[in-house]
């Protein structure tokens, strides 16, 4: 019964507040900025939609805007009820027409990221079932030798590189796999490896475009050639690379000497485990990892050849093949491909086990919740009261600031999705060059490391862990990643200053 009274008193207040801003933020039609903007927003949203500055526009959006933040709220006090959270407040969103539903079904939900993501899950399961992650953490533990700290490099390094070439979703869902296999064989706290590695997978995102969905989206709406793509985001996720290294030396020293010493302590056992291993692996079972490994590398290879395939069906049967409706299905192709690697009945079970429901389910209503705030304007209006500012420094140090810090709470495509117009505006008139584009990049991808619904590996990373009996709250998500990510933010804001 406190809970339902502190959840009342809360809603009011964050209603009262919305209200409040939203209501003093007005985009006049005369203004140029404020013109654009609102028209933007009505090709998004459909021209039909109410008068953004009128008194029914102000309570929807102030409808929007708690509802969302009573979400973020909720699961900061109870992670575990953040999907009864999200649900009811869509039930609001629905009852209230502050949305209409065919809108939620049909505009909200990236559903390409859904279906990935589900196949994605699927696959993983077949390949921990063919003994994939068994194989690649021994693999891990070997080569590292008794250097724990050139272990977490290692983990570093492969969801890095995994995170730029596959994106961030496919990639946290394997890293997550190896470091639990990492966890069962070594018998250390799996939390402290997991926060770091989903830091690592959105660093590694930033630095292809294919790396992460904001990325796509600037990459082709700002009409960036990869050159300037590498020469922006791809160097800097390097440098950045080397700052989490740099960290896991200093800030995490506790951490590291812990693991350390548990790392040296168990070294006997582990080495006896991996000759163990190598032993008494039967031929069958290092058949079954072998193919595992392959159907992986072909999976990998698939994806990040998925343009390429597409021009290509595309030029062959005369068709228009989407490329990111089509790499929504690949997963599904190698799930086939891995029903002669195992029973083809058993494809239920690994879709029953593997995929992550709630998580899947959290999903879809954190898109709708954040589509309401772009459909009733609050995104607009926001963005407005950004481009106040009118000193260059200060409009890129704002750009980065401003999109890292509501990236942290709101999906941050549609941060980024809402703040590229005034992007382009700002360059347009001069007041910034093209690095605007990327102060959005740097600050939607490393802006979501600080809270554990920033992006979606952290999300997934979560939810995932929760499955595996491991919770992660906010309190610990914060203490553990958000130095670094500021740090981070800092570099990110000074790169942008150099390169420009």
């Amino acid at each position: 019964m406190r809970l339902v009274y502190s959840v009342i008193f809360t809603s009011v207040f964050l209603f009262c507040v919305s209200y409040i801003v939203m209501s003093s933020i007005y985009l006049g039609v005369g203004d140029g900025l404020g013109r654009a903007l609102i028209d933007g927003w009505r090709r998004e949203v459909g021209y039909e939609v109410y008068d953004l500055n009128s008194w029914v526009g102000v309570l929807h959006q102030s409808l929007a805007l708690t509802l969302f933040l009573l979400v973020v709220v909720i699961t900061a006090i109870r992670m575990e009820l953040r999907v009864f959270a999200a649900l009811f407040a869509v039930v609001i969103v629905v009852l209230t027409d502050t949305v209409p539903p065919q809108y939620l079904i049909s505009s909200a939900v990236e559903w390409d990221l859904i279906l990935f993501l589900i196949g994605s899950m699927v696959l993983a399961g077949v390949l921990r079932e063919l003994g994939v992650f068994k194989y690649l953490a021994v693999l891990l533990v070997r080569v590292s030798g008794e250097r724990a700290s050139l272990l977490v490099t290692l983990i570093f390094m492969f969801a890095f590189a995994l995170a730029a070439l596959l994106g961030e979703v496919t990639s946290i869902i394997y890293v997550l796999m190896l470091i639990f296999e990492l966890g069962r064989l070594l018998r250390v706290d799996v939390k402290p490896l997991i926060v770091m590695s989903v830091i690592a997978t959105n660093t590694g995102s930033t630095a292809l475009p294919v790396g992460n969905p904001i990325g796509i989206y600037l990459f082709f709406s700002a009409g960036m050639s990869m050159g300037e793509f590498i020469k922006n985001a791809f160097t800097l996720s390097i440098i950045e690379l080397l700052l989490l290294n740099i960290a896991l030396l200093s800030i995490w020293r506790g951490f590291m000497r812990s693991f350390s010493n548990t790392f040296s302590k168990s070294s006997g056992n582990v080495e006896a485990f991996v000759t163990s291993f190598y032993t008494h692996i039967s031929r069958e079972e290092l058949s079954k990892v072998r193919r595992g490994l392959a159907l992986l590398l072909v999976f990998i290879a698939a994806v990040t050849s998925n343009d390429l395939i597409c021009h290509y069906l595309s030029n062959v049967f005369g068709l228009s093949v989407d490329p990111h409706a089509f790499l929504a299905f690949i997963p599904y192709f190698f799930t086939s491909l891995s029903a002669s690697l195992i029973v083809p009945e058993a494809i239920s079970d690994f879709i029953r086990r593997s995929v992550d429901w709630p998580s899947i389910i959290f999903f879809m209503t954190l898109f709708m919740l954040s589509y309401s705030l772009t459909y009733g304007g609050v995104m607009v209006k926001l963005t407005y009261a950004l481009s106040s500012i009118k000193e260059p420094a200060l409009l890129l140090t704002t750009l980065l600031i401003g999109s890292a810090f509501l990236s942290s709470v709101l999906d941050n495509l549609s941060v980024i999705v809402s703040m590229t117009p005034l992007a382009t505006l700002l360059s347009t008139l001069g007041l910034v060059g093209r690095e605007a584009y990327f102060a959005l990049l740097f600050g939607g991808v490393f802006g979501g490391n600080y809270t554990p619904i920033g992006s979606t590996a952290n999300i997934v990373a979560v939810s995932y862990s929760e499955r595996r009996k491991v919770t992660i709250s906010w309190r610990y998500w914060l203490r553990t990643s958000s130095i670094i990510t500021s740090m981070q933010i800092v570099l990110a804001l000074a790169w942008l200053f150099i390169v420009k």
